[in-house]
């Protein structure tokens, strides 16, 4: 980051800051090979990419010098690359992120917490040591037979069942987690599901999806029930979960 604010251009894998910094622009990528590969044919793939954008890119346009003696698309690039990565990788950006993502929120936290003589707080820790109590004993299973296939824009019925342990509808929340590899990165919709009464057997909630993805191609999906409550800081604060 300091490199490329000093106008270094970066050629990376897409991985820690430069998949936030590369912009198409500003330096190069090397796109990683398929997570499918085993560790040695990854790094074979990457290497081959590699010098293969070395080769192509970057050494033409390093040696591409004018009467002038360098090569102004290849300070073009330099600039462009102070200009995205200065604003984006600074101690201000950071303050500010943890100020709008965890010291705000934690402030408002705990100002709702500790009004009405904290009985939001005490109905959280009560609620925290009830599910924590049941969590055991919650289970999900799949009710409808998965499809292989379906075309694009068709709704697809999904339906679960929560084995509670003795918690409501209200206390878990239950979604399906979609996703698709994209260039390296993995994009991720959620889709809740909605309580719809509950089994004769087994004290087990019913629970029902229309799901109609907005992603299409080969798409890969997971079912999840985790405690939910509004009073939460953050969905995920008690750590648990269930998959079916």
């Amino acid at each position: 980051m300091k490199a490329g604010i000093n106008g270094v251009i970066n050629l990376s894998v897409l991985d820690g800051w430069w998949g936030e910094g590369y912009l198409g622009d500003n330096g190069w990528a090397v796109q990683p090979a398929a997570a499918s590969l085993d560790a040695e044919e990854r790094d074979r793939e990457e290497a081959r990419t590699l010098y293969e954008i070395m080769q192509s890119d970057v050494v033409p346009l390093y040696y591409d010098r004018r009467l002038s003696g360098y090569s102004p698309e290849w300070i073009q690039m330099a600039k462009r690359s102070m200009a995205t990565l200065l604003p984006r990788f600074t101690a201000a950006r950071m303050l500010n992120e943890y100020v709008e993502n965890f010291y705000g929120p934690a402030a408002r936290q705990g100002v709702r917490y500790g009004a009405d003589g904290g009985n939001d707080a005490k109905a959280v820790a009560g609620w925290k040591a009830r599910v924590r109590g049941a969590w055991e004993g919650v289970r999900l299973r799949r009710l409808d037979r998965p499809r292989p296939s379906a075309s694009c824009g068709e709704t697809l019925p999904i339906e679960v069942a929560v084995r509670m342990n003795g918690l409501r509808a209200e206390d878990v929340a239950v979604e399906l987690v979609l996703s698709r590899a994209l260039q390296g990165s993995e994009a991720c919709l959620h889709y809740p599901f909605t309580p719809a009464g509950v089994r004769d057997t087994e004290d087990e909630q019913h629970f029902v999806l229309d799901l109609k993805p907005a992603l299409c191609g080969r798409l890969d999906y997971r079912i999840r029930a985790y405690p939910s409550h509004p009073l939460l800081t953050h969905p995920f604060e008690l750590g648990l979960m269930r998959w079916a």
